[in-house]
């Protein structure tokens, strides 16, 4: 539309000489003739800076959009990214839940337990190793313990304090996650040389900890039925 009145307006210049004629008016015919031109040359510039204005907005927009499509694409990547993680993690859940098919009957089998769970953290979390610990909070026991190392990957070479673990207080270099029963003076912990856990690392492994707190009491109500099993340490063989 704009280069329509641009082509209108500059036909009417050139044709301005053939269209103005000197019976029109009782004005001299050449100045008839360059006040018309003028005029038009000023209402051809004002169109020229409206539709230079107008190109600029439609730019300004342009760029908007390309900025906001990139925002959304980023945004649908970090999305398809967080499903994926999300069905990984479903998954491991699944695996952890649909691969212990048995009570522990024995502590062979508890340590076979412990040794897939930890496993499975592993696959689960990039870290060196994992560290599961089972402890009495009234007299902070350590009930069972097990760690698994990555590869030729060393364990952790400072002890952790059960009383730190059973306070909460957050360790300087390993994040820690525990079981979720408060109503039970046993607790299970997960301890990982890792600064922060995301939201789906921490949901997996608190699935984790909560079914070895459960396996473990099934455990400790078949093998120690006859035992006070809160003086039982099952991290040996």
């Amino acid at each position: 539309m704009w280069l329509l009145i641009l082509v209108t307006i500059f036909l009417l210049i050139v044709l301005t000489p053939y269209i103005i004629q000197s019976d029109f008016t009782v004005i001299e015919e050449q100045l008839v003739e360059g006040a018309t031109i003028v005029l038009l040359f000023i209402v051809g510039y004002a169109v020229l800076s409206l539709y230079r204005k107008e190109v600029a907005r439609n730019i300004s927009k342009l760029n908007r959009l390309k900025q906001d499509k990139g925002a959304l694409e980023n945004r649908l990547t970090e999305a398809f990214k967080y499903i994926g993680a999300v069905n990984i993690q479903i998954q491991e859940i699944k695996t952890v839940f649909s691969e212990i098919r048995k009570f522990p009957e024995n502590k062979k089998d508890f340590g076979h337990i412990l040794h897939f769970l930890a496993g499975r953290t592993l696959n689960m979390v990039n870290s060196d190793w994992v560290l599961f610990r089972i402890i009495n909070t009234k007299n902070l026991d350590t009930l069972g313990e097990h760690i698994e190392t990555r590869g030729d990957s060393e364990p952790p070479k400072c002890k952790i304090s059960n009383k730190i673990l059973v306070s909460k207080k957050k360790l300087t270099e390993s994040a820690t996650v525990s079981s979720g029963h408060e109503n039970f003076y046993i607790k299970t912990f997960c301890i990982i040389p890792k600064a922060e856990l995301s939201d789906e690392n921490n949901i997996f492994i608190t699935a984790v900890v909560n079914q070895l707190e459960m396996l473990f009491l099934i455990f400790n109500s078949i093998y120690y039925k006859d035992t006070d099993f809160k003086k039982r340490n099952l991290s040996g063989p």
